[in-house]
């Protein structure tokens, strides 16, 4: 429960402008990947189509692909709202300073968007190759028992343990991006000292995913029980994008934060633009600020 207090405090204070600043590259995005549809799948299980894989997957996302181009929109709007989020978050914590200020955009997305680059990359493939690999089980589970409680049950499980692995890759990958941004090591360096470093970390801050994780899936099932419009789906699917994504930020950095033991400005109960204290602020470190967004 370490990060769980800390990374919620945290965005239940400022996550809703994070979420707000990600709804619209998550709602875009929602129309071409759908997080939540082999879940949602789970409950058509009388109904399942397997006259062959192809049919199976389209049966599964049921997205509106006729408008795919406003998907690849949102994915590219996605990675400049990361690069945002990144400056925004270290900023707030670094000095204290909270700000969606439209000046510090520029410098934001100059610094941040190759690593926001990277890392919606390596994401949106672990996603995709999970999507793809359920269904390919999916498939076989259907060739197999057809449909009905025993496609059910092993289909269950097989949601249930990818989800487990991408919780798993999503935790053990979360200082990647926040080394690469601020210790000045190159991706794979970064990435061997994001793994090394969440050792001893990661029943903590895997977690504080879970918790997030639980409530998109009660109303995934809800929406999923109640209605089958692919509009709704999409809308969920949105939401639950932005929410969960925007958190991941917010707990990368409280992790980020701890492991590197720089004091959390955001914590302080005091005016840090105040005369008492500015000058602890050297011309050198506003440098730095202006660079880091």
């Amino acid at each position: 429960m370490k990060y769980t207090k800390s990374a919620f405090t945290y965005f239940f204070d400022k996550g809703p402008y994070l979420v707000l600043l990600s709804i619209v590259p998550s709602l875009l995005t929602a129309l071409l990947f759908s997080p939540t549809a082999t879940l949602d799948y789970l409950l058509e299980y009388r109904d399942i189509v397997f006259t062959d894989f192809g049919a199976m997957y389209s049966d599964i996302h049921r997205l509106p692909y006729s408008v795919f181009y406003l998907g690849i929109i949102g994915m590219i709007l996605y990675v400049a709202a990361f690069a945002l989020m990144f400056g925004i978050v270290d900023r707030h914590m670094r000095i204290g300073e909270f700000t969606l200020s439209f000046r510090r955009a520029k410098t934001r997305l100059n610094y941040n968007l190759l690593t926001a680059l990277r890392f919606g990359f390596f994401y949106g493939v672990a996603f995709l190759l999970s999507d793809i690999l359920l269904t390919v089980l999916y498939y076989l589970w259907a060739v197999t028992f057809g449909a009905g409680a025993e496609w059910l049950a092993f289909s269950t499980i097989s949601w249930l343990v990818g989800t487990v692995l991408l919780l798993f890759v999503s935790t053990r990958m979360m200082l990647w991006a926040p080394f690469m941004l601020h210790t000045g090591l190159r991706s794979y360096d970064a990435f061997r000292m994001g793994w090394r470093q969440m050792s001893g970390r990661m029943i903590s801050a895997s977690l504080a995913l879970f918790f997030v994780l639980v409530p998109a899936v009660v109303v995934t099932v809800i929406v999923g029980a109640l209605t089958e419009s692919v509009l709704w789906r999409v809308i969920t699917d949105g939401v639950i994008y932005s929410v969960v994504l925007s958190f991941y930020v917010v707990l990368m950095y409280t992790v980020f934060y701890d492991v590197t033991g720089t004091e959390r400005m955001d914590l302080q109960k005091i005016d840090i633009w105040s005369k008492k204290w500015k000058w602890k602020i050297s011309a050198n470190k506003d440098k730095e600020d202006e660079k880091r967004g």
